[in-house]
């Protein structure tokens, strides 16, 4: 199997190395916006493909899309909350047309067409969430531009996936924790899990917005890498939900103090998938 991998930061990186471990081949894609082209040369020495290109390049995504790919998968993304803020430019391209331009270059190619995996958030859904949330949970209010337009993304692909009948499977990420060929030193870059696992070990304080009652879904990037490399389970257009537990961020601090949680989280995430690894083990 020929896996074509757009955005080859954290999570595109870790599906590469799962990926190379399967005996697949990978073609690996970026822009080096926010990924150092180096940090990718252990894969490369293992086979994998790097190309640069940008997904906001109509050309260059059309040109990339030509070849033979078995799957597509669509994580490229500016995926941070503080940097939607200060560069909102940059993530409406990357996040908004990004997508739709990858839509219309598969939708283009003559002959079968790869199905598509996208890489979506289960922010989609929205803050203050209770008890189980599907994936057929309607869309939330959000708070910024990363988010919300992961919402525009999952519309514009499937309105392309009924038009021509390409094959998309939407999952909806918690937030990922654990270690990447890849990983970003810039801390609007970490995710809290890893932020807090940090911070505990060198002895720091870890700062809790709203006291830590704001609950969050989570899963180690092993699973999720696993999990997008089996995907798609089905044809069609299919949405599920990638998250391993639920725990308030106050929950997270504690355990990463080596403290027992003791919050009860305000929701719970209905997923299709096996998960290995636990947060306690990872911050234990």
């Amino acid at each position: 199997m020929r896996l074509l991998v757009l955005g080859a930061g954290y999570l595109g990186a870790k599906l590469a190395e799962h990926a190379l471990d399967a005996g697949h081949g990978v073609v690996l894609a970026d822009n080096w916006h926010a990924t150092a082209r180096e940090q990718l040369h252990g894969l490369e020495e293992r086979g994998a493909l790097v190309e640069t290109v940008d997904v906001r390049e109509e050309d260059a995504v059309r040109s990339l899309l030509d070849a033979r790919y078995d799957r597509v998968h669509l994580l490229a993304a500016q995926a941070s909350r503080p940097l939607s803020i200060t560069d909102p430019g940059y993530t409406e391209q990357t996040n908004l047309v990004g997508p739709r331009l990858v839509a219309e270059a598969l939708a283009d190619r003559p002959g079968t067409r790869p199905p598509l995996v996208y890489g979506s958030s289960l922010h989609v859904y929205g803050p203050d969430l209770q008890g189980e949330i599907t994936g057929d949970a309607p869309y939330g209010r959000q708070g910024d531009l990363a988010h919300l337009s992961k919402i525009y993304a999952e519309l514009c692909l499937e309105l392309y996936a009924r038009r021509h009948g390409l094959d998309l499977t939407l999952l909806r990420l918690g937030i990922v924790f654990g270690p990447s060929p890849v990983e970003h030193g810039r801390p609007e870059s970490q995710t809290v899990v890893d932020k807090f696992r940090l911070l505990a070990a060198a002895g720091e304080e870890l700062t809790l917005d709203d006291g830590g009652r704001a609950t969050i879904g989570v899963a180690h990037v092993d699973d999720v890498a696993r999990i997008l490399l089996d995907s798609p389970r089905e044809p069609g257009i299919v949405r599920a939900n990638v998250a391993a537990e639920t725990a308030t961020v106050g929950d997270v601090a504690r355990l990463a103090r080596g403290e027992e949680p003791r919050d009860r989280p305000a929701f719970t995430v209905a997923s299709p998938f096996e998960y290995r690894h636990s947060m306690r083990e990872y911050l234990s």
